[in-house]
């Protein structure tokens, strides 16, 4: 038993193959040119370090951060020479500020409240200098509601399966079952349990979050599609700027 991404990480990219780095890096980056382009760009809860990788590409300097020591070990191998901290977004420490900071694939959705959502986005605030900008993403209702509620997904390799059954509660919070079976090379199958919670954050939680952190929210855009946001959208992609501090 295990959390969820000390459970799978040998396999994230692979079955997260769908969602295009590429296309979300192109978009920040003209996100960052729009308003005011950094420097020092910290990806929050980086993960294995796709979006971080293809950010350092563009030519920004970047610091990873993660919980999981074993995503990290991923993000390393992607981003030989950038910094990366194991640490748990809400209690962020970095040696300085930066001109930007980026908060994808829903991290701020996998904290355990509303009040650890406003705590983590204050301690992130506080190492932004300001006039910069803090773009993030979060889970809908709509998705909540109508795609993850109570559903379950397989995902197929050549060696490994996963099968990932979800449980919702009143609150439309998520808790998130992943078992990995792989392949192992007497040819049975190891199995590997870990297991994710998403909270919904309502618009309540999140202007509230802003002000705390001393934030204006610029713009929105679907999370996926990177047009407008619609009824249907299941991430919103939100810009904020810093223009005080918490």
């Amino acid at each position: 038993m295990s959390d969820g991404y000390s459970a799978i990480y040998e396999y994230y990219d692979l079955f997260t193959g769908n969602v295009d780095y590429g296309r979300r890096a192109d978009f920040i980056d003209g996100l960052f040119r729009k308003y005011r382009r950094p420097e020092i760009v910290l990806d929050a809860g980086c993960g294995t370090g796709t979006l971080m990788s293809l950010l350092s590409e563009k030519g920004y300097d970047m610091i990873g951060i993660d919980s999981s020591p074993e995503m990290l070990s991923v993000a390393m191998e992607k981003n030989p020479g950038q910094l990366l901290l194991c640490q748990d977004i809400a209690e962020c420490d970095l040696y300085g500020t930066v001109q930007g900071i980026v908060c994808m694939q829903d991290t701020l959705n996998h904290l355990s409240s509303a009040a650890e959502v406003r705590k983590a986005m204050s301690r992130l605030s506080l190492f932004l200098e300001e006039g910069c900008l803090f773009i993030f993403d979060l889970n809908t209702e709509y998705k909540h509601r109508c795609v993850l509620a109570d559903s379950s997904y397989v995902y197929e390799s050549d060696d490994a399966m996963l099968v990932w059954q979800n449980s919702t509660s009143d609150d439309l919070s998520v808790s998130m079952t992943l078992d990995l079976f792989r392949r192992e090379k007497d040819g049975l199958y190891s199995r590997q349990t870990g297991y994710i919670d998403e909270i919904l954050i309502d618009e309540k939680t999140l202007s509230e979050a802003l002000e705390d952190a001393g934030l204006e929210l610029l713009e929105t855009a679907d999370g996926d599609s990177l047009e407008a946001v619609s009824a249907q959208s299941q991430r919103i992609l939100y810009t904020a700027r810093k223009t005080r501090n918490g």
